[in-house]
């Protein structure tokens, strides 16, 4: 009798242990890659099936969110978009996306008439998304994506195009962002919606500038950025500049 009891407790024990503990599963983290959709208002991200994952976490700056599939559009710009492989209470480590704008506390570029030649007329961003300053020489022309002018339009300050002047054959764009506070200007206007090649800037106007450099409408080879004018003292514009260097993507947000 003594046997069988012992015989049943041990029993039970193996039981408890089998189904009390957990196995734990280790996952590896998914491997994303982005494309902006929607004229640049949102980011699809993609990824390839995460062994024994059964649903995936993206966490924004304000909101977590669950799917079972491997894609997913977030549609709310975001600095910071993590993506984590969970099964039950098992999460992976995060692929981390990046969306924070570069940027350029201050930058001065010169109007035309500027008598001074060493002051720069124009400017650029460069592929990680600081801002050269050019001069109107030859040998820049192609490499700018805007430049201020008080000359074409006396007693005002124009960004422009340099397109418009055939000097390259970008479609660069300008649009008044229609507020003072440069970080209320989070997310760019989607082209078509009123942008200009050539438009007047007055201090402490912001303004979203569009980036199309192969002048074929919105694609995924455009960029946007936005711009504070600080202020503009004779031919002397300081800006403000942040740029988003996820390519096609409108977020400017900070």
């Amino acid at each position: 009798m003594r046997k069988n009891a012992l015989l049943v407790v041990f029993v039970a024990a193996l039981l408890f242990i089998g189904t009390g503990c957990d196995t734990v599963v280790t996952l590896e983290p998914p491997s994303v890659t982005t494309q902006a959709i929607d004229d640049g208002g949102g980011l699809r991200l993609t990824w390839t099936e995460v062994t024994d994952a059964v649903s995936y976490e993206i966490t924004t700056d304000d909101s977590v969110y669950t799917t079972t599939s491997t894609s997913f559009d977030v549609t709310t710009p975001s600095v910071t978009i993590e993506v984590r492989a969970v099964n039950g209470s098992d999460k992976s480590d995060a692929d981390v996306i990046d969306c924070e704008i570069v940027e350029t506390p201050s930058i001065d570029v010169y109007g035309i008439s500027d008598p001074d030649t060493t002051h720069h007329t124009g400017f650029a961003f460069s592929s990680d998304g600081n801002i050269v300053t050019y001069s109107l020489a030859y040998v820049n022309l192609a490499s700018l994506d805007f430049y201020a002018d008080d000359v074409a339009y006396p007693g005002s300050m124009y960004l422009i195009n340099p397109g418009d002047k055939g000097w390259n054959t970008k479609g660069n764009a300008v649009k008044d962002a229609g507020t003072t506070v440069y970080d209320d200007a989070v997310l760019a206007d989607a082209p078509g919606t009123g942008y200009i090649t050539q438009l007047e800037i007055v201090t402490g106007g912001v303004y979203y500038l569009w980036l199309d450099r192969t002048n074929n409408g919105w694609s995924t080879d455009d960029n946007f950025a936005k711009a504070k004018v600080i202020s503009i003292a004779g031919p002397k514009v300081t800006m403000q500049v942040g740029y988003q260097k996820v390519d096609g993507l409108r977020w400017l947000a900070n």
